[in-house]
């Protein structure tokens, strides 16, 4: 029975031109001004290549994982899509990448690291290798997982907004970093921004 399942798992694999079957990286500089950016503005480039790889990308989540300034720029913004149509997930990471060559941070650069669903070396994949599980359990696993997170929308409170909002919380110039990122909740996407002595969620659009 296995040997049978995996021939016609070889098969329907075949036919499905569109799912993305090995993992995918890819790298750019950018000719911006190498310098901290809002996360709208790093949003856009990171869109860019999603769109490039799936015209129906879906944004799932963003961060500042190396803290965000005063102004709500940084010098990093990472972000996950879905990639609806090519069954597979994606992150980009927009950072400066320091060398001060391209600007007065340095270039700016985006790195997009593209993963099939459901990832080679998970259980689903090996059983579907094997045979042990039918190709289409690796469609149906796929529509489970994009209701696992919700989409988020495009137009959003941008970080400058967030950062102001937070000086009206108390969260003072001088208390150093802090960074942002977005959080499932149960009456929509939020703000999480922490810092060394608290972390505050504010809303997200």
């Amino acid at each position: 029975m296995s040997s049978l399942r995996q021939l016609h798992n070889r098969i329907d694999r075949w036919l499905d031109r569109r799912s993305l079957r090995e993992p995918l990286e890819l790298f750019e500089r950018l000719p911006g001004g190498g310098v901290p950016c809002l996360a709208s503005q790093a949003l856009e480039r990171a869109a860019q290549a999603a769109q490039g790889l799936d015209r129906d990308a879906r944004l799932k989540h963003m961060a500042a994982p190396r803290g965000c300034a005063a102004d709500g720029a940084a010098t990093q913004w990472t972000f996950q899509f879905d990639l609806p149509r090519r069954r597979a997930k994606l992150a980009c990471d927009w950072y400066l990448d320091g060398s001060r060559q391209g600007g007065r941070f340095g270039h700016e650069c985006l790195a997009s690291s593209a993963t099939p669903f459901p990832p080679p070396e998970s259980v689903l994949a090996r059983g579907i290798e094997e045979g042990r599980l039918g190709y289409s359990q690796a469609t149906q696993a796929w529509r489970q997982e994009r209701r696992r997170t919700p989409d988020l929308p495009l137009a959003f409170r941008d970080s400058d907004a967030v950062v102001t909002e937070l000086h009206e919380h108390g969260l003072g110039l001088g208390d150093g970093a802090f960074t942002l990122t977005t959080e499932a909740a149960l009456h929509g996407p939020v703000w999480v921004a922490q810092t060394a002595k608290e972390v505050l969620r504010l809303r997200f659009v």
